[in-house]
């Protein structure tokens, strides 16, 4: 394999959904503890792929401790010229990782056709990196969503909070579409020592999300 963009290494992760009510009390622990921004907030967009069989989703859906989803992600105005990652992200348990492949430079339009880009990423990971992926990938779930980070004093875990969760199906012109929304903040807490989830204030209190699950299910 080729050289990669980025390799992160294993970390723990978890996942939360919360109601606006649900944020607001969130929101209160948070001005009471020592996490502090990071940096400013920016828009994440991915396009998210599955296999035929719809491995991901069976995956996702079925809770298997072992799993990967594969998605293409920029940053800005959904429609932009940009210079996406292909992201690998791996799980196992409550462990994730990400291997990531920078791609060229492609202009994003209301037009955009996702299914004949997918070949092109495909074929362009093959020649660059001489990485070949298995199974061929179709464009399922466009999802786009604001997003906030914050770390504790320590710098020994990291939190973001996503918002505005917008999710559209890529098949055919997007121009066509209305995105379908949930009023949700989802919670991603993030750390490398899983003890450290013990002193998390409000972990008890709330609940498993993927956005990927529920992003398809929206869009089918």
């Amino acid at each position: 394999m080729g050289k990669k963009a980025n390799n992160t290494g294993w970390r723990f992760e978890r996942k939360y959904q919360l109601s606006l009510d649900e944020y607001l009390q969130f929101e209160k622990l948070m001005m009471l503890s020592d996490m502090q921004k990071l940096h400013p907030d920016r828009q994440i967009n991915n396009c998210y792929f599955d296999n035929i069989t719809n491995n991901a989703y069976t995956e996702s859906v079925e809770g298997y401790s072992e799993k990967m989803k594969v998605r293409i992600r920029w940053y800005g105005d959904l429609f932009n010229t940009v210079e996406p990652v292909l992201e690998f992200k791996l799980k196992q348990n409550h462990s994730n990782k990400k291997e990531t492949f920078k791609l060229f430079k492609t202009t994003i339009n209301d037009s955009f056709n996702w299914k004949d880009y997918a070949n092109e990423v495909q074929d362009y990971i093959l020649q660059k990196y001489d990485f070949t992926i298995l199974n061929r990938l179709e464009p399922v779930l466009i999802n786009t969503y604001k997003r906030s980070y914050f770390s504790n004093f320590e710098k020994t875990y990291r939190l973001t909070i996503d918002r505005e969760l917008k999710f559209i199906s890529p098949a055919n012109k997007l121009s066509y579409k209305s995105p379908q929304t949930i009023d949700s903040y989802i919670i991603e807490l993030k750390f490398d020592n899983e003890n450290l989830i013990k002193n998390f204030p409000v972990t008890k209190n709330l609940g498993k999300f993927s956005k990927f699950a529920t992003g398809v299910n929206l869009v089918r």
